[in-house]
């Protein structure tokens, strides 16, 4: 579901530093404790997420390599790659959670993130083209039955199916949401929150 690449400068964080770094973008993107994903799904969405970390021979900042101690912070960039779809939705969590991971491990680390949309019609799984409606509905697969029941709830953000008693929830206006992630549900508020504002002004 996301192709991330970790940048790192020479002298930055070590490879069992960037390992826990590439495996707390997981944690951030499933959510932990009481926000996260229905366990099932979780795994799905996991076994599509891959990281690769690169540690660049030449990175040149300006004038100067990276890293360059005169230069003040170690330089870090992110890459991220998710379905064209979803780039507009989840770019706000990724930039915030990334930022996070990284500057956690290394304080003085300088992060910059890209969040890049993938075009529909052009991520392949196991030979077969897949859309963003298809990834979505393998991640649902788990939780169809109990929607069906209506045990189960859609995330208004991804279309992602969730369980109410283990996924974030939101009660809107008499209704109540479920979100497969704390980034779903900050950007339903945040949309929430500018339809009231144009409305108002409007």
């Amino acid at each position: 579901m996301l192709f991330i690449e970790l940048f790192v400068p020479q002298d930055g964080l070590g490879a069992d530093r960037c390992r826990r770094v590439a495996q707390g973008l997981l944690v951030r993107m499933t959510g932990d404790g009481d926000e996260a994903m229905d366990r099932a799904t979780a795994e799905i969405f996991a076994s599509r997420f891959h990281v690769t970390v690169h540690r660049p021979e030449s990175w040149v900042v300006g004038d100067r390599p990276a890293g360059d101690p005169a230069d003040g912070p170690r330089p870090y960039l992110v890459r991220v790659h998710v379905p064209g779809p979803w780039r507009k939705d989840t770019a706000e969590h990724i930039i915030g959670a990334f930022t996070r991971a990284i500057t956690e491990e290394d304080p003085d680390a300088d992060v910059q993130v890209y969040v890049l949309g993938v075009p529909e019609g052009s991520i392949g799984v196991r030979g077969e083209v897949k859309t963003s409606t298809d990834l979505v509905e393998m991640m649902n697969a788990p939780l169809r039955d109990a929607y069906a029941e209506g045990k189960a709830l859609l995330d208004p953000m991804c279309g992602v199916l969730v369980d109410p008693a283990k996924a974030p929830t939101l009660e809107y206006e008499g209704t109540l949401y479920g979100f497969c992630c704390q980034g779903c549900r900050t950007a339903f508020v945040a949309k929430k929150e500018k339809e009231a504002a144009r409305a108002a002004s409007g």
